[in-house]
């Protein structure tokens, strides 16, 4: 018989193998790898050619339930008919064969037929391991890098560390671009003396260049200001003119005591005067010590001027003596005056200069340490507004850092400044802020929460008592046990106060077990603390109208005694409206528990209304029955 090969628009077959046209097995391995295929799953079958000793190509024998070839490239795809005959694609054979003559003409080894070769019978199989040498293996000590930080897909939480002394550090004391001239528009000794025009000239400087003023940082205690007289305080700050020709402004702490300024730290303040006073070594004002002096040389002319023979003083002689005094007193005064205005400024000008080698302030002036001056009231509400005014034109610009700074330094207005931190996002500075000048830890987690500052939020919620909070942070941080162990804190806390419905919540929303939470709102039903809200949630939890349809005859065996009936059947009314399913079940109940207690409660009827929302006689039987009972 005579088998032919015809051209046909199709496959008739299934794809069975691949054909590659090479007759070199290094070649063969590279389509292989090339097609994707491994030598494991398929046979490889040596395709001679018509000359002797000399190969025509190779067939790659597919497995047809598990392997499936991809891009084949230049190779052929060969069909496999009846499991005996490899044929090129798109052909046919002729004659058509039955299966028992398929069977008669073939042997069990598979058969290749080509144009170009004719029918070659293919018997054995390649065997790699004689065609590939294995290369001899080398030693090599391999040094492997050190494990490193793998690169995660996702970020699922993300929190920010927080240096608390580096944040207060670059609010109090900010680095700034801006250098401050050798000679000020102002006499910075004069200013810190309290002269009126150079703090004119001060707030002009603020007009004209607010940063330098602000550098400077000359704060007003507005806490501490008198505001019953003509002069406010003005203290001098130590950040802005730090190591500035020696100048440290430390404040010398002035109040008011109803009497004039004293000062907290030295002595008193003169009011008319403004300077420090004059006190001996002994702790005694001078003045006094004069004053009594005069009162003794008074009592002794007195003395003198009595007559014992007539009982009494003689005018003349007390005249003298008491005009005396007076113009002693003036004496004595003008030069107590003299001499401590001669002390006030040799006190200034005999400060020791700075050695630092810092660039002076002003040229030939001294140094000064900084302290405390009066300043007229109109005068400091004129700057404490400008400061306002210059805090508000930060804001607008959105430079909220020097914003709070002028609250912070300059207007010791803690919690504004804080807050203008918090307006402007800048939540770890704010917190920092409340935390170490307003003492409000609320506030502070708070604002670390809101910027991402985890840990430090749950440091301070942890000092308030508020474990819900902290367990919602660590849910945030991934750490689900240690939410969970916060979240049950917070349960039994609710538990011992009879607050079955939070405590559910808590068990639902936060540690994602409705089992638990569907058993506290039984128990809350149970024991009648606030049974209605209790049964209302565990019904709602019930999504599905099928468990509902058999949650609510089981509460009712089994919960619903006499004393809590009526409300169950209060809660039936919403649970019929739910869901169509549920409707049949809830009436029937709700008939039931009608029927046991009209005789003792006649107008338990009316709640059948609910239930029979379409049926309008039944309003009439009701009503009829309820007046029927009355008349009786």
């Amino acid at each position: 018989m005579e088998l032919k090969l015809k051209i046909n628009s199709k496959n008739t077959f299934p794809k069975g193998g691949i054909f590659i046209k090479s007759a070199s097995p290094k070649m063969w391995l590279e389509q292989i790898q090339f097609i994707g295929l491994s030598l494991n799953s398929v046979k490889v079958f040596a395709v001679p050619d018509v000359t002797a000793n000399e190969l025509y190509g190779c067939l790659v024998v597919l497995n047809q339930n598990k392997i499936k070839a991809g891009d084949i490239g230049k190779n052929n795809c060969y069909q496999l008919v009846e499991n005996k005959l490899f044929i090129p694609e798109n052909t046919t054979i002729v004659p058509q064969l039955a299966k028992e003559e398929w069977c008669n003409l073939f042997s069990d080894n598979y058969h290749f037929l080509h144009p170009e070769i004719g029918l070659v019978e293919l018997k054995d199989a390649v065997e790699w391991e004689n065609l590939i040498e294995v290369p001899a293996l080398k030693e090599r000590i391999v040094i492997e890098p050190s494990k490193t930080v793998s690169i995660p897909n996702f970020i699922s939480s993300l929190r920010i560390e927080v240096d608390r002394e580096k944040i207060l550090e670059a609010i109090e004391n900010p680095t700034s671009d801006q250098e401050i001239p050798e000679e000020l528009p102002f006499d910075l000794q004069k200013l810190v003396n309290g002269n009126q025009q150079e703090m004119d000239k001060f707030m002009e400087l603020m007009d004209k260049n607010p940063d330098l003023a602000l550098q400077l940082a000359i704060p007003l205690d507005t806490m501490g200001t008198s505001r019953g007289g003509h002069f406010g305080q003005f203290s001098f700050d130590t950040s802005g003119l730090s190591g500035f020709n020696g100048f440290n402004g430390a404040s010398g702490g002035i109040v008011d005591n109803g009497n004039g300024f004293k000062d907290i730290n030295v002595g008193r303040y003169n009011v008319d005067a403004g300077r420090e006073p004059i006190v001996l070594s002994d702790g005694v004002h001078p003045f006094f010590k004069v004053f009594r002096f005069g009162c003794a040389i008074l009592f002794i002319i007195l003395m003198r001027s009595y007559d014992p023979d007539y009982s009494h003083f003689e005018f003349s002689s007390l005249f003298k003596g008491f005009s005396g005094f007076l113009i002693l007193a003036l004496i004595v005064w003008f030069f107590y005056s003299l001499f401590s205005g001669r002390s006030s400024t040799n006190t200034v000008e005999n400060i020791p200069r700075n050695t630092s080698g810092n660039t002076p302030m002003t040229s030939g002036k001294t140094a000064y340490s900084g302290g405390s001056a009066l300043i007229d009231s109109e005068r400091f509400s004129t700057l404490q507004n400008r400061y306002e005014k210059l805090a508000e034109e930060f804001i607008a610009k959105k430079d909220y850092q020097k914003a709070a700074r002028i609250y912070l330094k300059l207007l010791k207005n803690y919690p504004k400044a804080a807050d203008v931190l918090e307006k402007g996002e800048l939540y770890t500075e704010a917190a920092a802020i409340y935390l170490k000048y307003c003492s409000n830890k609320q506030k502070a987690a708070e604002c670390y929460e809101k910027g991402r500052a985890y840990n430090e939020a749950i440091e301070l919620y942890q000092e308030l008592d508020n474990d819900e909070k902290v367990g919602d942070l660590y849910l945030i941080l991934k750490n689900r046990k240690e939410a969970n162990k916060h979240f049950r804190k917070v349960i039994e806390n609710y538990k011992e106060h009879f607050q079955y419905v939070k405590a559910s919540l808590v068990y639902k929303d936060k540690i994602e077990d409705i089992t638990e939470a569907q058993e506290l709102l039984i128990v809350g039903w149970r024991t009648n603390k606030d049974a209605g809200r209790c049964l209302n949630n565990y019904f709602a939890n019930i999504k599905s109208a099928e468990d509902l349809s058999l949650a609510i005859p089981n509460i009712y065996k089994s919960e619903v005694t006499s004393d809590n009936a009526i409300t169950f059947l209060n809660l039936l009314k919403h649970e019929f409206s739910r869901f169509e399913a549920v409707e049949e079940v809830t009436k029937n109940i709700a008939y039931e528990i009608v029927a046991e207690r009209i005789d003792e409660r006649p107008d338990v009827a009316s709640e059948l209304l609910s239930f029979n929302p379409n049926n309008k006689a039944i309003l009439k039987d009701v009503m009829k029955y309820k007046w029927k009972r009355k008349k009786a």
